[in-house]
């Protein structure tokens, strides 16, 4: 059985596009037994959510649960306990699925010594502009680092956009930043195998501006630095470092194809830098608490 776990907050626009490219199994490829399990701690998008599934006439297979509005980590440790299927797939209400996603997402199970999947985030932005740009240059240097690093059977983390796990003894820290990571971690070093399902696509929306692009990677850069405090990570596995995007340093410039998207590519050298010189000086200079470092990114919805 699958247990299809939706964490939204105040995403009533997008909550039911994400239900029905999961539910609709003509589009997601969907056979097996399962449940598509909402989480979420405002009333609208709860009852978006709900209709859709009215909609979809899944209302068998659909659950929600009211979380208190204590984070990502909390709504996902409500649903962890309630799950009732073997394998886990996860993923969040501004996201929705590739036709026949679900699908490719757990083939990878099939091998006995995989214990997570990961499919491929891509923007659903076009590049008529330099954030759009940024969007599509990232996702697709991310889609990269992912097919070259698992395919050698090395450590890289599972995108929150679109993952699978099986069902272990999981609890996450209520602090966490990065929840996808210190999943992919546990799973990792629990002995499992991670996988990459590259036709299991996520279409999302990326930051429009340069000051939700900050906060953005604020929290997804910095929480991989948050992750050394649960003692998870060691030198053989870390990744997202300053040196890692040493390793691509090239990358934007093959990426781009026009004349203005390699004057992007130039200007997102000094973007990258900056973002990593904010995240030193927040954690390891003036100390921040994790915790305040999350704000909601609005123009990602």
């Amino acid at each position: 059985m699958l247990s299809f776990i939706i964490t939204s907050y105040k995403e009533p626009d997008t909550i039911g596009k994400a239900i029905e490219s999961i539910g609709k199994s003509s589009y997601s490829g969907l056979t097996e037994s399962y449940e598509i399990i909402q989480v979420s701690p405002d009333i609208e998008t709860l009852n978006a959510g709900l209709k859709k599934a009215k909609e979809l006439k899944i209302s068998t297979h659909f659950v929600q649960f009211e979380d208190p509005g204590e984070g990502k980590p909390h709504a996902l440790n409500i649903a962890f306990e309630k799950a009732k299927g073997d394998i886990l797939v996860l993923t969040d209400g501004d996201v929705y699925f590739g036709k026949n996603a679900v699908r490719e997402l757990i083939k990878p199970f099939k091998v006995d010594n995989v214990g997570g999947v990961t499919g491929r985030p891509i923007s659903r932005d076009k590049k008529s502009n330099k954030m759009e740009y940024y969007g599509n240059l990232l996702s697709t240097a991310a889609h990269h680092k992912r097919e070259k690093t698992l395919k050698k059977g090395e450590f890289f983390p599972m995108s929150g956009y679109i993952m699978a796990i099986r069902k272990i003894k999981l609890t996450l820290p209520r602090d966490v930043l990065s929840d996808d990571a210190y999943i992919s971690y546990q799973i990792f070093n629990k002995g499992w195998k991670i996988a990459y399902a590259p036709k299991a696509k996520a279409y999302v929306k990326f930051p429009e501006t340069l000051e939700d692009y900050y906060k953005q990677k604020a929290r997804s850069l910095g929480g991989h630095i948050q992750l050394e405090k649960y003692g998870i990570v060691d030198k053989q596995n870390k990744t997202r470092t300053f040196g890692d995007e040493l390793k691509y340093f090239w990358f934007p410039f093959k990426y781009a194809s026009r004349p203005r998207e390699y004057w992007w590519s130039l200007l997102l050298f000094p973007i990258r830098f900056l973002t990593w010189v904010k995240i030193v000086l927040d954690r390891k200079i003036f100390k921040k608490n994790f915790a305040d470092t999350w704000t909601r990114v609005e123009s990602t919805k």
